[in-house]
């Protein structure tokens, strides 16, 4: 009887994480997705870029790739770009030489790539993602790459 009680109880349990890794994976998709839908991480990147820097912006993509080094995750990339501006739409000077190194996280769903928060856990939900058949396919090679040693300071 215990042993019966036991297992009802660890495959309720187990019904319960998935549902609420369900509704968590959901919820985050669908949160980033009413913020914007882009062809690519890079188009993602400028478009972000846009609402908070001047409009005499000019941005450069320093890299664009999958966030794991080898690849396995395709549908998690990082950007990070190089922004020189007057200043911030808020009116707040930028740092050094007027120039700033922001970067960014980018997760490819069906319907295209959606910008997520660093602290949304994005390899819990790219795996629940591809459970629930809801990932992209992602591309293991970076689109804009600084080859084999990236810079040791941004914006010289």
């Amino acid at each position: 009887m215990k042993l019966v009680r036991r297992s009802l109880l660890t495959l309720v349990g187990l019904i319960m994480f998935v549902l609420l890794s369900w509704a968590y994976t959901n919820f985050q998709v669908k949160a980033a997705s009413t913020k914007g839908v882009y062809d690519s991480p890079e188009q993602g990147m400028r478009e972000i870029l846009s609402k908070y820097y001047t409009a005499d912006q000019d941005v450069k993509i320093l890299y664009a790739g999958p966030n794991s080094k080898n690849g396995r995750e395709p549908q998690v990339w990082y950007v990070i770009a190089e922004v020189r501006a007057t200043a911030r739409v808020d009116g707040t000077a930028l740092g050094t030489n007027g120039c700033e190194a922001p970067g960014s996280f980018f997760l490819q769903t069906k319907e295209g790539w959606v910008h997520v928060s660093e602290g949304a856990m994005l390899g819990f939900i790219n795996f629940w993602m591809k459970i629930f058949n809801k990932a992209g396919t992602g591309k293991a090679i970076p689109t804009t790459d600084w080859g084999a040693h990236p810079p040791e300071q941004f914006c010289r």
